[in-house]
């Protein structure tokens, strides 16, 4: 009886083992390219605000009191929106916007507003990591534009594919859309 516990011990430490080795190996990962996809279309609720990106946490935090005070619901993704750029206009006159996927049903109130974001040609582009490391994944995707004959065509926007509270900052994953067409 001894030898066969014994004989069941050694099996799960052999076999914990091993899963921990196939855990810790990795293997280099190629980082991903931008690509020229159509992108869906879907309705979008949100508030705008103009200021330095640095305020966007107080601005994300007065759109959710906003949205949920109302009941809405989100029926998908959270989304920046970016309506200009910070080569063109100083910190304290970027304008951007902040808000969440909805079903086209939700009747969201004043100061929230909604719009369709039409169906579209788009660079898009899958930045891995924490949102500290976005601008150089902007840097990518608007090379990517620039180098294969496109110009940009609308806002450029995030989609947030998972959320901060779920998972590591090195876990997270965000949609840098682009709405292109071609020169």
């Amino acid at each position: 009886m001894k030898k066969n516990i014994f004989a069941v011990l050694v099996c799960l430490v052999f076999t914990c083992l091993m899963l921990l080795a196939e855990e810790t190996a990795q293997t280099p990962q190629t980082p991903p390219t931008p690509a020229v996809k159509e992108v869906d279309g879907c309705w979008y609720a949100y508030m705008e605000f103009t200021g330095p990106y640095s305020e966007m946490q107080n601005g994300i935090n007065t759109f959710m009191t906003q949205f949920f005070g109302q009941g809405l619901t989100p029926g998908g993704s959270a989304v920046s929106m970016y309506l200009n750029s910070p080569g063109t206009v100083k910190p304290e006159e970027l304008k951007w916007a902040f808000g969440f996927v909805v079903s086209p049903e939700a009747a969201p109130k004043e100061p929230v507003k909604k719009m369709e974001v039409k169906k579209q040609l788009a660079v898009v582009y899958l930045h891995k990591g924490p949102y500290p490391n976005l601008p150089k994944a902007h840097e990518i995707a608007r090379k990517f534009v620039k180098d294969n004959g496109y110009t940009i065509n609308g806002p450029v926007y995030e989609k947030y594919l998972n959320n901060p509270m779920e998972v590591t900052p090195e876990g997270l994953e965000t949609e840098i859309i682009i709405p292109v067409e071609k020169k």
